[in-house]
């Protein structure tokens, strides 16, 4: 099959290198039957909670760009979106770059004759809290993510394992694959079945179907290589939005990487800057309201629909098992949680969600300005995490439940550019 890349992904609105993270093991709920692996209704129900807060958002994006403004309501939403650039971007790519830096600091440089298994088990800890703050930015997506492809680079799945055997037969200075870079390769190295792998595979060889011929010495190193790019991208990310962090700042310039618009701004100041057509690509505030809240790409209606339409839909609908997003870590149902949240902390104005209570917010204007539009998103937000909570832990297992197919049955890839 050819590799789909998430940023190539175009989905109709109506049918395109978590949760908090508490433990670094399995997601197996007890308190599910093996009944309910077999039971659709899960499935169906999440998907249709993310049709619903897809359109929910449309109505209030239409809300907004239909209405004639006054010049205090323009001026009130640039102050949310200040709000967001402020309280919700720029914190969330921050801590991203501290998780992959904790992630490189448990495994780092270390040798097969050195690594424990508490390296083992930080680095899992650090690439949780990693995912978290990276799936929380996906309602966050345009500018340098999408503009510089970073979202392709460091998130493409699935993970082409048949390329990654073959990288190990002949390895390269420089890997320049997407398809095994960034957090899917990473998650495949450090975990099985959900939980930490053990050091002594690192110390021996690879147990995993039609890799045990591969020395852990060497996904010591691929790993390596890949926390090095990883680490690069973030901090591109971080910087392109808010470049204050001379540190960072400087990384990125040392790895030739872009950080700034087409007009020499910082991603921060040109949504500041909404309106602007000299300095901003946003040639209005409309027009960046709509990019934020209802673009069919990095906006907060894109993920939701991609969660529902392609993330959910192409393993559970369509029965490609093989397009499970984390299905090493089982971390699947928390990516999608925290997709949701990424849209309802752009919603808030803060990374506490409806909790966050931010000066300005999109739920404070709608509450003001149109409250039952606002109220439809709102409790569709809430929707979406519940509905998608309740399909039974974790994903892979439930998707290959009901389509009875084993997870490494579709082992091998045709990757077509």
């Amino acid at each position: 099959m050819k590799m789909i890349r998430k940023s190539a992904l175009l989905f109709a609105v109506a049918g395109t290198l978590s949760l908090g993270f508490t433990a670094c093991s399995s997601n197996d709920d007890p308190g599910i039957s093996e009944e309910d692996y077999t039971n659709k209704q899960f499935g169906n129900e999440a998907m249709a909670a993310c049709t619903d807060l897809t359109n929910a958002l449309t109505e209030a994006n239409q809300a907004i760009v239909s209405s004639q403004l006054s010049a205090e309501q323009k001026k009130e939403l640039q102050n949310i979106l200040n709000a967001n650039v402020d309280n919700v971007i720029y914190p969330t790519y921050k801590e991203l770059g501290d998780d992959v830096e904790a992630l490189h600091a448990a495994l780092g440089t270390l040798s097969e004759k050195e690594i424990s298994q508490k390296n083992v088990d930080d680095a899992c800890a650090a690439f949780l809290k990693a995912r978290e703050q990276w799936e929380r930015s996906e309602a966050f997506l345009m500018g340098p993510a999408s503009d510089f492809s970073i979202d392709p680079h460091i998130d493409s799945w699935p993970l082409n394992r048949t390329a990654l055997h073959a990288y190990f037969g002949n390895p390269t200075a420089e890997i320049k694959d997407e398809s095994i870079l960034g957090f899917h390769a990473l998650e495949f190295i450090l975990f099985r079945n959900g939980k930490p792998r053990k050091v002594a595979e690192f110390q021996g060889n690879d147990t995993y179907p039609n890799f045990t011929d591969i020395k852990g010495s060497d996904e010591l190193k691929y790993a390596e290589a890949v926390i090095k790019d990883l680490l690069n991208h973030v901090y591109e990310l971080e910087v392109a939005w808010n470049p204050t962090n001379a540190t960072r700042l400087a990384a990125v310039k040392a790895a030739n990487l872009k950080y700034q618009t087409e007009k020499g701004l910082s991603y921060g100041e040109n949504m500041r800057s909404a309106g602007d057509a000299a300095k901003s690509t946003f040639a209005s505030i409309d027009v960046a309201v709509t990019q934020v809240l209802s673009e069919t790409e990095g906006s907060c209606l894109g993920i939701a629909n991609e969660v529902g339409t392609a993330k959910i839909s192409n393993p559970f609908q369509a029965g490609d098992i093989s397009y499970v997003e984390s299905p090493y870590s089982y971390n699947s149902i928390t990516d999608f949680q925290n997709n949701i949240r990424s849209i309802e902390n752009i919603w808030y104005g803060g990374r506490n969600g409806k909790n966050s209570n931010a000066a300005y917010s999109f739920h404070k204007f709608f509450q003001s300005n149109k409250t039952a539009v606002g109220r439809k998103v709102e409790a569709a937000i809430e929707t979406a995490i519940q509905k998608i909570g309740r399909m039974p832990k974790p994903f892979v297992k439930y998707v290959s439940k009901v389509w009875n197919k084993k997870f490494e049955d579709d082992n091998d890839f045709d990757v077509k550019e």
